[in-house]
């Protein structure tokens, strides 16, 4: 039948609409949880310009090679949201803000070309019980490439992740441990309140992230929704019309 034919077209507009690519997204709920760590929220991220390698001499004649971003990242621009931790008390705190990058020089001494020119750290504290998180702000919608010498990938953070900071003075990275046999896709983070380190779980994380669709979406789906329902209604009309026996003059 006609009718049938123009609801499954419609349907299928529909659906097209309600699941469109990640990528077309500039904003992305996510959300993460295991090893006493939770939290949600949305980021907004947009497409990735690598910035130059922080090395002013790097490509030159006796110097290391210069690096830059892996091609296919977004970069995370805002954060909000509330996490929790339970081993420090912190319960759906709010996610205050973004840790912006400030690109670095790689401090491991063997130098690595496949680590990202975004890297960044936020010293902590003072030995022994001091260190660095390592972040770069990179968002992998297809799965996070190997990076550095690390070898798992296929997250939607590197083994770099994000930083961000929590109400109550905290900073935290969430990172990407990659597909790892046994684990599957798994995540890690590391919770500091400046002087020190307070939690870390390596990996033992999932994650989640999907596309918040713009206002223009919803108004677009709503208005196919309309225009269904109508369509629909009109068929039934006709379909009742014709069994009734009355004909248009």
């Amino acid at each position: 039948m006609k009718m049938s034919t123009g609801v499954s077209t419609a349907a299928a507009l529909l659906a097209a609409m309600a699941f469109s690519p990640l990528a077309h997204a500039d904003q992305f709920s996510f959300g993460f949880n295991g090893a006493g760590f939770s939290g949600s929220g949305v980021f907004s991220a947009v497409p990735n310009i690598s910035p130059p390698d922080p090395d002013p001499n790097c490509g030159t004649p006796g110097n290391n090679a210069c690096r830059s971003d892996p091609p296919g990242a977004l970069m995370i621009t805002a954060i909000s949201g509330t996490f929790s931790n339970v081993a420090n008390g912190i319960s759906n705190a709010a996610i205050t803000g973004l840790v912006p990058i400030h690109p670095a020089n790689e401090r491991d001494p063997v130098f690595d070309p496949l680590v990202p020119t975004s890297l960044s750290f936020v010293d902590y504290g003072t030995p022994p019980t001091g260190g660095a998180l390592t972040y770069n702000n990179l968002l992998f919608l297809d799965g996070s490439p190997i990076d550095c010498d690390y070898p798992f990938s296929g997250t939607y953070l590197d083994v770099f992740g994000v930083a961000f900071t929590v109400a109550g003075g905290y900073t935290a990275d969430l990172w990407g441990d990659g597909d790892m046999p046994g684990l599957g896709k798994t995540y890690g983070i590391r919770l500091i309140d400046g002087s020190r380190e307070l939690a870390n779980a390596a990996n033992g994380l999932s994650m989640s992230v999907a596309p918040v669709p713009e206002p223009s979406t919803y108004a677009l789906f709503a208005a196919g929704l309309l225009g269904l329902i109508a369509w629909r209604k009109r068929g039934y009309g006709a379909d009742a019309r014709s069994s009734a026996g009355i004909a248009k003059v």
